[in-house]
């Protein structure tokens, strides 16, 4: 029940992100960046809401470095 709660309120402030960034003619990522650039903290129901964006922009879970991608990198 909680977490339906929860769901449903990161929704609500992806969908004012959303409407934020469109008043202010910019992007979602330029609206977060914006606010990071300001110094303002998010709530921790924005910070989810961000995260969730990004997440969902991605092609799934990223493959970790192998010890030798790792190992040639600090070369």
């Amino acid at each position: 029940m909680a977490q339906a709660e929860i769901d449903s309120r990161v929704a609500e402030l992806e969908a004012a992100f959303e409407r934020r960034a469109r008043a202010n003619g910019r992007t979602f990522e330029q609206e977060v960046e914006f606010l990071l650039e300001r110094g303002r903290k998010f709530t921790p129901e924005e910070g989810v809401a961000v995260s969730r964006y990004f997440h969902s922009r991605c092609n799934g879970v990223q493959p970790s470095l192998t010890l030798d991608e790792i190992r040639e990198g600090l070369m």
